[in-house]
């Protein structure tokens, strides 16, 4: 199988993307980690769903739910729910990279009308 250049070049770009989708992952979740991760995030997070509850609880125009959740949201996400949100970045950057490719390498690839000769037909 002979590879062209541009075919090594698209490759290449794809493995990058992929990559650079993969390391973004791991930091976000080394951030969430070490702020949502804390005994301080926690105690301000206590803090927030007691304020959440007594505005439940509040008859107003607008009724709040109650989180629900113990931890921050964002800490559960990064630390239970980490491959399935990593498996779905990398599926989400392969659909766009490989869209961005179809319609990059459709518009370059050029194609001469006059030597179409079902063009000409009818003149």
């Amino acid at each position: 199988m002979k590879w062209s250049l541009a075919t090594l070049f698209w490759l290449l770009t794809y493995l990058a993307i992929l990559v650079a989708v993969t390391g973004a992952m791991f930091w976000v979740r080394g951030n969430a980690l070490a702020v949502y991760g804390t005994p301080e995030a926690q105690a301000e997070w206590d803090a927030w769903r007691e304020d959440a509850k007594q505005l439940a609880e509040d008859s107003g125009p607008v009724k709040r739910r109650f989180p629900k959740s113990a931890q921050p949201p964002a800490l559960v996400l990064m630390r239970d729910h980490f491959v399935a949100c990593l498996g779905l970045a990398l599926v989400l950057s392969t659909v766009l990279c490989g869209t961005l490719m179809l319609f990059v390498r459709g518009a370059l690839t050029t194609r001469n009308p006059s030597s179409d000769r079902s063009h000409h037909r009818f003149v």
